[in-house]
């Protein structure tokens, strides 16, 4: 059996929030994110300006709640960036994935992928995005990245967690709050949501038991929904955007699959 990329997996852990919230949740969340939507076709996140990044999130919004994007207006925005020589790492993971979203020939996508060559991954977290970016067609290096576990924040610990490093998950457990949500380190005692998100979908993957969190994560999700249909990335966070949204969405489909024992396996 073919092993699903790490993007597949993300999504498909996403989508599972379909069977936790109700058709008018669903609606609300979906308008939410297109209203994000400018008219060059990208999506914005803190400002007014389109964003690579932000538009990455609003895609996968959108395909994790069952919403087909508009890849018309996505489209004319992704050709505007070509090969993506100019822009930085994570810029170019995010065209890298936006392309994925449409049909084109091997050779384009080579040149997309011989891109990410001009950086090393010299940390996990570079690692994880050429990963992402490649669907595991990336080779990884033969030596292990050197990454100390004494305090690693939490989303890191979680990507060394999802790249098959042992001796993580007692580590992230430690962060989940009493009140619920995961905190990003062992110095920051307030939860957030991008925490939570990536600590969750990681202890899935592994099929940890979470009965013990589910109610208290699941409320702290709640918590940053707000009226426009977007979530917050922690409780004094007055703005909402497409990522924070799609990381509920990641929260909530991950404790929904924990609840069902249903990993995607």
């Amino acid at each position: 059996m073919q092993r699903k990329s790490l993007s597949d997996r993300l999504l498909q852990s996403a989508a599972a929030s379909r069977r936790f919230l109700d058709e008018g949740s669903l609606d609300k969340i979906a308008r939410f994110v297109r209203d994000r939507q400018n008219a060059d076709g990208g999506f914005r996140g803190r400002d007014a300006r389109s964003d690579l990044y932000y538009t990455v999130f609003a895609v996968a919004c959108l395909k994790a709640l069952g919403y087909p994007p508009p890849v018309f207006k996505i489209w004319k925005y992704v050709l505007s960036f070509g090969m993506g020589k100019e822009l930085d790492l994570v810029h170019l993971v995010c065209l890298i994935r936006l392309r994925t979203v449409f049909p084109h020939l091997g050779f384009t996508r080579r040149r997309l992928l011989n891109g990410l060559q001009r950086f090393k991954a010299e940390s996990a977290y570079g690692l994880f995005l050429k990963l992402f970016a490649a669907d595991f067609q990336f080779a990884a290096p033969s030596a292990p990245i050197a990454v100390s576990l004494a305090d690693p924040t939490t989303n890191l610990a979680a990507a060394l967690m999802v790249g098959n490093q042992e001796g993580v998950a007692e580590e992230l457990l430690a962060r989940a709050h009493a009140s619920g949500g995961f905190t990003p380190s062992k110095q920051i005692h307030v939860p957030d949501l991008l925490s939570t998100a990536t600590a969750l979908f990681a202890l899935t993957q592994r099929g940890i038991n979470l009965d013990e969190i589910h109610k208290p994560c699941f409320l702290y999700a709640e918590s940053l929904w707000r009226d426009s249909g977007g979530f917050a990335g922690h409780r004094a966070d007055e703005f909402e955007d497409v990522e924070y949204t799609f990381y509920a969405l990641l929260a909530i489909g991950c404790l929904t699959q924990s609840m069902a024992k249903d990993y995607g396996n």
